[in-house]
């Protein structure tokens, strides 16, 4: 074996799901394909970037003309005639209630922008935020997270930090009243993704509204799971009607390559400069591409699209909860995620190996859940019927043997 091989070897410890993960070396749609030019269907849609699929022809031939034109990239100081018409098509299309937008190169930086804001604007120092919350792991966004995992020694001073329990009224109306005069925001993902698709109670999240509006901390929603279509609306917070201060957005929003977008209220105009800045910040191939993106989401009518994902998946999950393993199937949209009673297995990482099981078949799903214990199905919006239904049979197959 030579030393390239041995290095993929290697991989495989991380990999968790195979000691010889599969090699992708190119895709369409909603496939796949490894170096043994086998077939896999994506319903982990690049961890929820991917929700166009691989090799979109139309944004790959604009993608090109970009290109051709020699800027690739220019700083974090500088504008491009791209980044003008970009914000145009974000500020009119789809965040009409938001005036500001600040560009990072993720998620996480976003997050870390965000919080950043909100210490500019209020003048306070402290972070509530929710249990089986992640916001990402570098400083700020891994210390609002409770989903800390190996990286439990690495946050910021955890007195910064408040911690609240998730749809617990009252819990959070005893800890705001306790540190409202020093509480810079409130930040909650609508919907934890990463702790297994767990949905915040609407009434719960309006009575965090109304109690926040009387006071001059900001509330903020994480939309990097839930933005651009995957609730069925464009955003989380028109689905559960809650207009927050600022929207930070990720993952979907490249298009498949690395961006993050902080939306934020005209209020907050003035307590912004400097707060965050890296090099790649607004690259140019990243904007471009989530420009093509976000329009050719509007040809293809996304949301109706979505719109029969979700009625797919409300079929299936009268089938899949009576398994005796199964605990829930749950989601809306495009995202769903099977929880797995890995105690009936008296394994700790049975839902792995059901990932697994399902790789080798030829099936990718997303690996989440407080403990790991959920099986993340995350479409492309672009997934044909046929490889749907077969999805689900794989699953059922797979299921079947083990009931």
């Amino acid at each position: 074996m030579n030393r390239t091989f041995k290095n993929i070897a290697n991989l495989g410890k991380y990999f968790r799901l195979s000691n010889t993960p599969p090699l992708f070396v190119k895709g369409k749609n909603e496939i796949l394909y490894d170096t043994n030019n086998k077939k896999f269907i994506d319903l982990a849609c690049g961890s929820g970037t991917s929700i166009l699929g691989y090799k979109n022809t139309n944004v790959i031939k604009n993608l090109k003309k970009t290109l051709d034109q020699g800027i690739t990239h220019l700083g974090p100081h500088f504008l491009s005639k791209i980044h003008l018409k970009y914000l145009k098509e974000l500020s009119n299309f789809f965040l009409k209630k938001y005036d500001i937008f600040n560009f990072a190169t993720n998620g996480t930086e976003a997050v870390e922008t965000a919080l950043k804001v909100a210490f500019h604007h209020t003048k306070k120092k402290k972070i509530l935020y929710f249990t089986g919350s992640y916001h990402g792991r570098t400083g700020y966004s891994l210390s609002s997270s409770d989903m800390k995992g190996k990286n439990k020694d690495f946050f910021t001073n955890n007195n910064q930090f408040i911690k609240c329990e998730f749809n617990n009224v009252s819990d959070f109306t005893n800890k705001f009243n306790k540190y409202k005069n020093d509480l810079a925001a409130v930040i909650i993902e609508p919907i934890q993704a990463t702790s297994g698709f767990n949905f915040v109670d609407k009434k719960f999240l309006s009575h965090i509204k109304q109690i926040i509006s009387k006071s001059n901390t900001l509330f903020i929603f994480d939309e990097v799971w839930t933005g651009f279509g995957k609730t069925g609306h464009n955003f989380a917070y028109e689905y559960f009607k809650v207009t927050p201060d600022i929207v930070i957005l990720g993952k979907s929003i490249g298009g498949g390559l690395p961006l993050g977008v902080v939306a934020m209220k005209n209020k907050i105009k003035n307590s912004f400069p400097g707060a965050q800045s890296s090099t790649f910040q607004g690259n140019i191939l990243s904007i471009q591409n989530s420009y093509l993106f976000l329009k050719e989401l509007r040809n293809i009518n996304y949301l109706k699209k979505i719109k029969k994902l979700e009625d797919f998946f409300n079929f299936h999950r009268r089938n899949l909860i009576q398994y005796k393993f199964v605990n829930d199937f749950r989601g809306i949209g495009s995202m769903w995620g099977i929880e797995i009673n890995n105690k009936y297995f008296k394994k700790k990482d049975m839902t792995n190996q059901i990932r697994a099981t399902l790789l080798h078949k030829g099936l990718l799903t997303w690996e989440c859940g407080i403990d790991s214990n959920v099986i993340g199905l995350v479409p492309p919006v672009v997934i044909s019927k046929n490889n749907l239904n077969k999805s689900m049979n794989l699953i059922y197959e797979t299921f079947n043997k083990l009931n």
